[in-house]
């Protein structure tokens, strides 16, 4: 189902590969969606983990980090696209709002967010570096026009388009995180390995839409809550991450509702911990889901960041390692070396 057109609605999008239902090729959904709100993939993985964990057990512990900072069970990846309708800066004053005075962005205290904008945007180059130095990203909203593409086309786009935004704002650092305009994703992976080539290395672009098929049940339509990276249909990891955007504001989900039920099931007994990713468009400065959204959060104690500081964290994270293992009769001594940028480790 890679580039298959099975929805009924184009482009080709990365719901089609999970999208059951085709008209000339009726098939079970790819993951089971009475079964969605389960994170199936995250569970199984666990399940490894915790057999190797345990049949080393006789031997010595094997100590682990935690998926995100200071113990987090769930956090809440905020984006928003930008049609060159101008939301942007009422969209980040507001979260400034929002935000706990005296709060830290370094440790995920404050309300901060992604918005994805078109080149053409009103957002000046001065206002765009002040944002950024306050901790929200400002990255480029990149567009086929809602056509197919395939990797020489796409190519294309994102070489015209990033050369019009570095040159327009020349104070931000280059893209960093992505989601493509009507979430076109037309094969396996050729979108993440033109975001590799162009140092972008996490993407939103998995969505959980149609409204039909999401029919307001909250859950993971990829089977998964993590962000984890691509990979080539040779089995190669590609070094960009998908962080799949379960929560939207056009697939038909009733908020508050499903931002609840989500912290919820990550906080609750079922621990289906996850970086829960929501499109809350930028187009105005204040929308009602993502007020719904960061309510929700800020009740249950759940950051909400933005898709850079999730990409920062991973780098970081994934940078420590554990060493020096010594024991002392039954206990178990280790040394962390911690990267400079893994606050909360």
């Amino acid at each position: 189902w890679a580039a298959q057109e099975r929805d009924g609605l184009t482009p080709i999008r990365s719901d089609d590969k999970y999208y059951g239902a085709a008209a000339a090729d009726p098939q079970s959904d790819w993951v089971d969606l009475a079964k969605v709100a389960i994170p199936q993939a995250d569970e199984q993985q666990r399940l490894l983990a915790n057999l190797i964990t345990h049949m080393n057990l006789a031997r010595k512990p094997l100590p682990r980090f935690w998926y995100f900072p200071n113990g987090h069970k769930a956090v809440v990846i905020m984006t928003g696209d930008d049609h060159a309708n101008g939301g942007t800066p009422g969209r980040f004053e507001r979260f400034k709002q929002l935000s706990t005075p005296g709060c830290s962005v370094a440790n995920w205290e404050c309300i901060r967010g992604t918005s994805y904008v078109y080149t053409d945007t009103a957002m000046s180059n001065a206002q765009a570096a002040q944002y950024d130095a306050e901790g929200f990203e400002t990255s480029l909203h990149a567009t086929t026009r809602c056509d197919d593409y395939d990797a020489a086309s796409l190519d294309q786009n994102y070489a015209e388009q990033l050369a019009y935004w570095q040159s327009k704002y020349t104070s931000l650092p280059a893209p960093a995180t992505q989601r493509h305009h009507c979430i076109v994703w037309s094969d396996w992976a050729s979108g993440a390995q033109v975001q590799a080539k162009y140092g972008m290395r996490l993407d939103t672009s998995y969505y959980f839409w149609p409204p039909g098929w999401v029919d307001d049940v909250p859950g993971l339509f990829t089977g998964s809550a993590m962000p984890m990276r691509f990979m080539r249909l040779d089995g190669n990891f590609i070094d960009v991450y998908q962080a799949a955007t379960q929560m939207t504001d056009e697939s038909g989900q009733s908020y508050p509702y499903v931002v609840n039920t989500l912290l919820d099931r990550a906080l609750g007994a079922e621990g289906y911990y996850g970086a829960y990713t929501v499109n809350a468009h930028t187009d105005q400065a204040i929308i009602d889901e993502a007020e719904a959204v960061v309510a929700s959060a800020k009740a249950r104690g759940v950051p909400v960041i933005a898709a850079r500081q999730m990409l920062t964290w991973l780098d970081a994270r994934n940078a420590s390692t554990f060493g020096a293992f010594s024991w002392s009769g039954s206990a178990l001594s280790f040394n962390v070396t911690r990267s400079p940028a893994a606050n909360g480790l």
